[in-house]
């Protein structure tokens, strides 16, 4: 009896726990934070966004569940954001059971309080998910609902907060019941509360959203994580040490088994070469011979690993690197990887599948090998992982271990081009002759990219494709082209994926002033971005290389015309920061006989630059628009 009793209170306890979420309510009379100065010029300001989410897990009775409930308050101060706001659905990530709560109101500025009717409040496209339009809804309203929806439980969840309105207050609230287990990562601008057995944070005063180029968008924005699992030693499985104990044990490939491995190694016949030579061999014969499948695709049973023939999914790209490295004898470390750009990494455990990458790390080599990403050779992880630590394990001597992922130097990255230019007998087009190459994580691409899309019947796309490469956003016809080094081989010397193309333009390179003749020789590098409306910076300069720019213009001098002047394709630009760190930008003009000749370097030798800088930065990046720009002046030679 006294164990029934025990039972008895602790499903009690676990009942109240889901029911004080489904229980939640609005206060009958609205009451709002005050809208600082700042914001009452903004075109909608969100009041408040409250959010909470209960996960029940348990084999009793009561089943597993997870409720979420959301409260939303935003003030529309501009007629134009009422379609942004004024359409709700009770939706989230398609794992809805039913919607058990829906209520939504109308404040006017006059105070009066509009409750939308059960009747206005319908069912969805999608099934047991409701939804609401807010009719009627004029500027200065503040449009307020809150709906509890039941879901199936989910291993992990995002909450994204910041918007393009200023949030003046937000909360999550994280609770669960049962076996349940639950952890939250947040972002700095929240505070924990601490609230008895409830995971509670909450901010004020979230800024818009910055949608700035170069930055780090999803990485800064304010937003919490986290985690479910069906017990506490479910939790604990997911920090690094047991993980990647249980992560290697499981890693087992589908298509394949260990003796086709054993067979290929012998076909690569890389006994006596040094382990450099062994992962070149290999890692090129896996990227040149293997696809892997596209999201959604059905996967096969048909691969032959010897034959070198069929696809492979993200699993067996990694099995057919370990289980090679393993007969090769080469020790290895798997390790985990996050884009600096999407976060980093916990210390502690593994948290989102979702935003990992598993590579492999070679000590010896201190090289890298990316098992599902085609275009990368081993050597260098992607360029998104620079600058990055990675969680990492030793398999052979089971121990976990962390590695640091270096910047590579800008003059790994190089853009280099060779134009000869000639202008056509009417002086209003170009041809150009144009010699590019690519070194670096640019070159791996484009090479990849083209032979991608050589194999594909569109072949306008493989015309459109150089064309863009060739020189980006002005319009010209491709007359030929070639190309040179095209081999994934070229990869792991860092040769140069070279395209010669031969090009006319279809608009315009020239005006004429009088009896003057400008020819806008800057556009030959292609049109440019800018950053000439970006006058201020709320977040740091993130590029995703390092890399240098060296391009050479020849402009062949039509017959009875000579230089006029040349000043505004002359531009020096350099970022007073660091010498190690700087980026610039310089071009020069000469004129040899009947010819001009320009020389471009653009240099960006780092990949993070902070936002104090801003202004040194931009007066740089700017540069490279100015000069796509700028002409050349010409004017007829006087007869003698």
């Amino acid at each position: 009896m006294k164990k029934f009793a025990l039972i008895l209170v602790f499903l009690t306890f676990l009942k109240a726990q889901a029911q004080e979420i489904k229980s939640y309510t609005w206060d009958a009379v609205p009451s709002f934070k005050t809208i600082p100065e700042e914001y009452k010029k903004m075109p909608a300001v969100v009041l408040f966004d409250k959010r909470w989410v209960h996960t029940r897990i348990n084999t009793n009775m009561y089943g597993f569940a997870k409720f979420k409930m959301e409260h939303f308050a935003v003030k529309i101060n501009e007629a134009s954001e009422i379609n942004k706001y004024n359409k709700v659905t009770a939706d989230d990530n398609n794992t809805i059971r039913d919607t058990k709560d829906f209520h939504a109101r109308v404040i006017k500025p006059n105070g009066d309080v509009k409750v939308l009717s059960e009747n206005q409040i319908v069912n969805s496209d999608v099934k047991n998910v409701k939804s609401i339009v807010f009719e009627g809804v004029e500027k200065g309203d503040i449009l307020e609902y809150y709906f509890i929806v039941k879901e199936n439980p989910t291993s992990n969840g995002l909450e994204i907060y910041q918007k393009e309105a200023p949030v003046l207050h937000a909360e999550f609230t994280l609770t669960d019941s049962g076996s349940a287990a639950s952890r939250l990562f947040a972002s700095p601008e929240f505070t924990d509360n601490h609230i008895k057995n409830k995971i509670f944070y909450s901010a004020d005063n979230i800024q818009p959203i910055s949608n700035e180029r170069s930055s780090k968008k999803f990485k800064n924005l304010v937003k919490v994580f986290y985690l479910i699992a069906g017990s506490s030693g479910s939790m604990q499985a997911k920090e690094w040490n047991p993980f990647f104990k249980e992560y290697t044990k499981l890693l087992k490939p589908y298509a394949f088994s260990g003796g086709d491995v054993k067979k290929l190694l012998q076909k690569l016949n890389l006994k006596d070469k040094s382990t450099e030579e062994k992962l070149t061999v290999l890692d090129e014969y896996i990227k040149t011979h293997f696809e892997s499948y596209s999201k959604g695709e059905s996967i096969f049973n048909d691969v032959k690993i010897v034959d070198g023939t069929g696809k492979l999914s993200i699993r067996d790209f990694i099995c057919l690197y370990k289980l090679s490295l393993e007969g090769l004898k080469i020790p290895y470390e798997i390790i985990a990887n996050e884009s600096r750009f999407v976060g980093d990494l916990d210390d502690e455990m593994m948290t989102f599948y979702e935003f990992t990458e598993f590579n492999f790390y070679i000590r010896e080599t201190n090289k890298f090998i990316s098992p599902n990403t085609g275009f990368l050779p081993y050597g260098n992880l992607g360029y998104e992982y620079q600058d990055t630590k990675s969680k990492g394990y030793d398999v052979k001597k089971k121990q976990n271990t962390t590695i640091f992922i270096p910047i590579i130097a800008a003059d790994f990255t190089k853009i280099e081009s060779e134009s000869v230019v000639n202008l056509s007998p009417d002086l209003t087009k170009v041809t150009i002759d144009k010699k590019l190459s690519n070194t670096g994580y640019i070159g791996q691409i484009l090479r990849f990219s083209y032979n991608d899309l050589s194999n594909n019947e569109e072949k306008k796309d493989l015309t459109d494709f150089v064309k863009e490469v060739s020189i980006d956003g002005v319009d010209v016809k491709l007359l030929e082209h070639t190309v040179e080094n095209l081999e994934f081989k070229n990869n792991y010397t860092n040769t140069p994926f070279v395209i010669n193309s031969k090009l006319e333009s279809v608009e315009s390179f020239t005006e004429k002033a009088g009896n003057l003749l400008m020819v806008n020789l800057g556009k030959v590098i292609g049109n440019q971005d800018n950053l000439y409306q970006e006058n201020t910076r709320k977040t740091d300069i993130d590029l995703k290389y390092a890399k240098e720019y060296h391009h050479t213009i020849v402009l062949n001098i039509p017959k009875g015309y000579q230089v006029d002047h040349y000043n505004d394709l002359v531009i020096d630009k350099e970022m007073k920061y660091d010498e190690s760190k700087n980026c610039l930008f310089k071009s020069t003009v000469k004129v040899v006989g009947n010819q001009v000749i320009i020389t471009v370097d653009e240099k960006y030798k780092s990949i993070n630059y902070p936002k104090d800088i801003y202004q040194e930065y931009r007066k740089v990046y700017n540069a490279s628009a100015d000069f796509s720009k700028a002409s050349i002046v010409l004017k007829p030679i006087k007869k003698k």
